[in-house]
């Protein structure tokens, strides 16, 4: 039965008034910078460390990046709230975003063919985005403060896409909140253009195409060019009836205006094992949910579900 409860508590004025006992809490929270090894390349994350009495408790833990173009600064609404409410929290830029140092790679030239090595930044790299992510739970998962057993994932728009595909792949992740996400790339147009992603992989590979200008607006207003081969290897939707033993909610926003939930985040729904929730948060669009009411409801909603499958 898909849940759309969130209209019948705002008609009865009381917002998640049966939320466990974790998310109301609102603990001190202490901030650092860190650098994580991803692969390689240093990644900038900022842990949000709630403070408790005892020193010594291990903690639950959520890993969390940005969509299409963003920076984890933009996640300190939400990270600070899921610290205040008894999380330990990563925000993590992905290499080549942020405060994220950049892979080098090697180009060919097309006009002498000569090689050369530049930052490959800017760019939405589907497959290197969700390493980044693995990277973040190692680390998440030797860190002494934190319970290996209670790992969560969070991600917005495009990221909502990545984090299903992390867990699908990551037995220790045994939660995810998706929000506003078209959970990967419409089967439809995956059929249509899959081989036309992998030829221009194809001419990478001879050095006959180059990587997309950093930060390049291809589509739309987004930011960052899509590397379009590892596009094709990527479709959360194939893979979240493997969510097995990992608790999922999928947030829409009831307005969503970049895509149709009905054939994005609700097929995702339908096709994950219990337990599962999907939420649509009342008069909501895409960038709506990041301010005023639908932002408070979006983490009160995400950390009620961290709450009961991670406490």
């Amino acid at each position: 039965m898909i849940h759309h409860r969130l209209f019948l508590i705002l008609i009865l004025g009381s917002i998640l008034f049966s939320a466990p006992a974790a998310f109301s809490a609102s603990l001190p929270v202490e901030t650092s910078k860190v650098s994580i090894l991803s692969n390689g390349t240093r990644i900038s994350a900022t842990v949000y460390t709630p403070q408790f009495d005892d020193a010594t408790r291990k903690l639950p833990a959520i890993a969390m990046a940005h969509g299409w173009g963003g920076k984890s600064a933009h996640l300190a609404r939400y990270a600070s709230k899921f610290a205040a409410a008894g999380f330990m929290v990563v925000s993590f830029d992905y290499r080549g975003w942020g405060n994220s140092d950049s892979r080098l790679v090697q180009v060919r030239s097309v006009d002498d063919g000569s090689y050369e090595l530049v930052e490959y930044k800017g760019v939405v790299d589907p497959i290197d985005q969700s390493e980044d992510y693995f990277s973040v739970i190692n680390w998440l998962s030797t860190h002494p403060q934190v319970d290996v057993e209670k790992i969560g994932l969070w991600g917005t728009s495009w990221s909502g896409g990545t984090v299903v595909y992390v867990a699908a792949r990551d037995p220790r992740v045994r939660v995810i909140v998706s929000q506003v996400s078209p959970i990967g790339w419409p089967d439809d147009l995956r059929r249509q253009w899959k081989q036309q992603w992998l030829q221009i992989g194809g001419e990478r590979t001879r050095g006959i195409r180059g990587y997309p200008a950093p930060f390049k607006k291809e589509i739309g207003n987004l930011t960052g060019g899509m590397i379009w081969e590892r596009l094709a290897l990527f479709n959360p939707r194939d893979d979240v009836s493997l969510l097995k033993g990992c608790a999922s909610l999928f947030l829409v926003a009831e307005n969503e205006e970049l895509f149709d939930n009905d054939q994005t985040a609700l097929v995702a729904y339908k096709r994950a094992p219990s337990p599962k929730e999907y939420i649509v948060i009342p008069g909501a669009n895409h960038y709506s949910i990041y301010d005023g009411e639908s932002l408070t409801i979006a983490i009160r909603e995400a950390i009620s579900w961290f709450a009961e499958h991670l406490n």
